[in-house]
């Protein structure tokens, strides 16, 4: 079974961060980040929004009562089970699927969220695919992306792995492909349980 399947069996963010972090700052923390995409993103309403790495649909089924529709996506089979029973009833539906191959049709997204994802993408390969499918699916102009990962102030990726979960945080510049697509508008450093975290939000043009 994949490391990602077993971890579906936890609750929330607790699922994705494996005992990492208490379940209570687990619960801290996701509440954090709904309040910095409210702030971010106000006025989800009727628009179309695209949760990558969605595990276990924490956000998804929380956007999916703001959003017009909103679409998970997930590459273990584990953490879509239990994100499709999240959404059930609510606008949305979850796809299993990698970052770096996604099945919708470009632009066909007003809203793309990437929070504690890139992250996990080891492979730089499929990393860089991942970063350009994101604006690949964006819809253009007005569009928004946000994503979400660990602070690297270095100028090269760095691995920080750890015996429980694969983790590289990667500079600024390695999302500048987007720049085809979009313009960063905010970065902004976030605090997580004494670790630092960096959002980046663009807007296509």
């Amino acid at each position: 079974m994949d490391v990602w399947d077993r971890r579906a069996d936890s609750p929330g963010l607790y699922a994705v961060l494996s005992r990492r972090w208490s379940e209570q700052e687990c619960t801290s923390v996701d509440q954090a980040q709904k309040a910095l995409i409210e702030r971010l993103l106000p006025g989800l309403d009727g628009r179309r929004v695209i949760d990558l790495g969605c595990g276990v649909g924490r956000l998804t089924s929380w956007v999916s009562r703001r959003a017009g529709l909103t679409v998970g996506i997930d590459r273990s089979a584990g953490m879509v089970a239990r994100a499709r029973q999240a959404v059930a009833g609510e606008r949305a539906l979850v796809l299993q699927a990698s970052t770096a191959r996604l099945p919708v049709p470009s632009g066909a997204f007003d809203v793309v969220l990437a929070v504690f994802t890139l992250q996990h993408v080891t492979d730089e390969e499929e990393f860089r695919a991942s970063v350009r499918e994101m604006g690949r699916v964006a819809a253009r102009p007005g569009g928004h992306l946000l994503i979400v990962d660990g602070h690297n102030p270095t100028s090269a990726a760095r691995d920080v792995s750890s015996r429980t979960t694969s983790t590289v945080v990667r500079p600024l510049s390695a999302y500048q492909p987007l720049t085809r697509f979009a313009d960063r508008v905010a970065v902004e450093e976030q605090e997580y349980v004494g670790d630092r975290y960096l959002a980046q939000l663009w807007r296509t043009r």
